[in-house]
């Protein structure tokens, strides 16, 4: 009697989009990178938050955020403007680019390999780098590297959230939505950063298009830093 040979059925390839497991030591580089961006944007809020307190009338929908930082002082609609906490306020910003820029560096390895990942890091990077910029040129002493900053961190922080979101909720870390979210964000900050830079100085809302930029993008990567630095994945069952 003939046997016949056992046929092995054969083994799937793995799609080309299938992730390597995440080791823990990324897991607990990107905790780590999460409380970085949580502790670094509560800070700046916390400063600027304090700082337009000290200053006298500030209007947030006309003044520029840039004003906290000014060395001096200026005068706009008859109004004095002084910030006594400009240095606090400008090493704020330079932290806050510090924990961004380390942050996302310790968030790398969780994020899908490829093009995207690195676009994300980079656009990350530059946002961080010009809000360096930002806080070591106030604009009342350097205005051409400080708005050249300004031009970088708006930019390149709202299309680093436009990228970075989608990565994120493709982890086990943050939801789907959070990506639709991010990219609802940036589109917005692009959007007002755009009429910002077209207003002229002293507009009656140049301020406001300002901080529709900033705050949005701001409070996402706060949030994003709370999940990352708190969430515990699930055990398989």
């Amino acid at each position: 009697m003939t046997t016949l040979p056992s046929v092995t059925p054969p083994i799937p390839p793995t799609p080309p989009s299938a992730r390597p497991p995440i080791r823990a030591r990324h897991r607990t580089a990107a905790r780590v990178g999460g409380l970085l961006w949580l502790a670094s944007t509560v800070q700046t809020a916390v400063v600027s938050r304090v700082a337009s307190a000290r200053m006298h009338s500030p209007d947030l929908a006309r003044d520029m955020v840039s004003t906290l930082g000014a060395a001096g002082c200026s005068h706009l609609d008859g109004r004095r403007l002084c910030s006594p906490l400009s240095t606090a306020v400008n090493l704020s910003w330079a932290l806050a680019a510090l924990g961004l820029g380390v942050g996302v560096l310790l968030v790398r390895p969780l994020l899908r390999p490829g093009l995207r990942r690195s676009v994300a890091v980079a656009l990350v990077l530059l946002a961080a780098a010009g809000t360096v910029v930002i806080a070591a040129n106030p604009y009342d002493v350097r205005p051409e590297p400080h708005y050249a900053g300004a031009f970088a961190a708006l930019l390149c922080g709202n299309l680093a959230v436009t990228v970075l979101a989608p990565l994120l909720s493709d982890t086990a870390a943050l939801p789907r939505w959070w990506g639709w979210c991010g990219r609802t964000i940036g589109c917005l900050g692009l959007a007002a950063g755009v009429c910002f830079g077209l207003e002229p100085h002293g507009h009656v809302f140049q301020g406001g298009f300002e901080r529709i930029a900033i705050w949005p993008l701001v409070l996402w990567v706060l949030a994003s830093g709370l999940r990352l630095a708190f969430h515990r994945p699930r055990r398989p069952a």
